[in-house]
């Protein structure tokens, strides 16, 4: 997830950069790659709560054998939600690709059409964030039967992980929410709201980096 989001950030800010200097068919790449790691960090959300439900609601503790699967499901269903776009949008609409994967506002390549957009940038995340919500409503009903153990990272407890992991989540949501509103509505306070939460975000991908490195060294003999 965390290669995600970098991914993500990474690719906005040259299409941010760069977008009003490409050409429609560098636009449009650039827009369907943005698109596609903006979904990735919520199928990884998705990916990552149902991982937790087994380990945390369902006392599983052989979930490694699932990682294929997971790894599969979190790269590929975003590449999926962006090959449906593209192709409903041609074979149905008869759009081209720049009407699809195009500049908005005239500096910035994304997806232009508002209904296009609802759909796969505002209600597919929403739908992953619904399950995310749901399983952790489960998981901290039965918080005693797995608060002192050791299932997310080595060297601290589920108590202090599932906390910080939830926290990129929110900033994730919360990052992205007010870039899309921005997208949309071109609202200076928006940007900062933006910003602000991309830094916060930032901060919590480097101590949720940085704790299992933590807890390595202290093992280490």
């Amino acid at each position: 997830m965390l290669a995600a989001s970098l991914g993500t950030q990474i690719v906005f800010l040259a299409s941010a950069y760069a977008s009003p200097r490409l050409t429609e068919e560098s636009c449009s790449a650039i827009a369907a790659v943005t698109h596609y790691l903006y979904l990735c960090q919520f199928s990884w959300m998705l990916i990552q709560s149902v991982n937790f439900w087994y380990v945390l609601v369902m006392n599983d503790e052989h979930t490694e054998r699932r990682y294929l699967l997971f790894l599969l499901l979190s790269w590929g269903l975003p590449a999926l939600v962006v090959v449906l776009l593209i192709v409903i949008l041609r074979a149905a609409y008869h759009q081209s690709m720049p009407q699809i994967y195009g500049l908005i506002h005239g500096d910035l390549c994304f997806i232009p059409n508002i209904y296009a957009a609802l759909f796969t940038a505002a209600l597919v995340p929403l739908m992953c964030l619904v399950v995310v919500f749901v399983v952790f409503i489960h998981a901290y009903q039965v918080k005693p039967q797995w608060k002192a153990y050791d299932d997310v990272f080595r060297g601290r407890t589920n108590a202090a992980e599932i906390p910080l992991v939830l926290y990129l989540f929110a900033l994730i949501s919360m990052t992205w929410l007010w870039g899309g509103l921005h997208m949309a509505y071109r609202l200076f306070w928006m940007l900062v709201l933006f910003v602000i939460f991309n830094s916060l975000q930032v901060l919590v991908s480097v101590s949720v980096i940085m704790n299992p490195d933590k807890a390595a060294r202290r093992e280490a003999p």
